[in-house]
């Protein structure tokens, strides 16, 4: 597990330290949210394998679907911008052609 410094500034404004320590490193959901796609991908298959925790594996999967969505959205969005100023680029030129003639 990693630990950002983020963390560790937060650590200390706690009130109590030890429990805020605790609850960061026994949080599974808080080190799934940490975890990159390739150890999500661990993970799943781990636990599709062995299915200690099939909770575990559920999460796991919602938060990888989560991060494909994202980046998916993230494309969406820039191919919308992409087309609009297409579209302004073209009214701009139609209306310059037309003005010329």
């Amino acid at each position: 597990m990693r630990i950002t410094w983020a963390d560790r500034i937060k650590a200390l404004f706690a009130r109590d330290e030890y429990s805020y320590w605790f609850a960061l490193i026994t949080d599974e959901e808080k080190e799934l949210r940490r975890m990159d796609s390739w150890e999500l991908a661990k993970v799943i298959h781990e636990e599709s394998v062995h299915q200690t925790n099939p909770e575990r594996r559920i999460v796991a999967e919602h938060m990888l679907q989560i991060r494909v969505a994202k980046i998916q959205s993230r494309a969406t969005y820039v191919s919308v911008v992409v087309g609009f100023l297409g579209v302004l680029a073209g009214v701009v030129l139609t209306t310059a052609i037309q003005c010329g003639t």
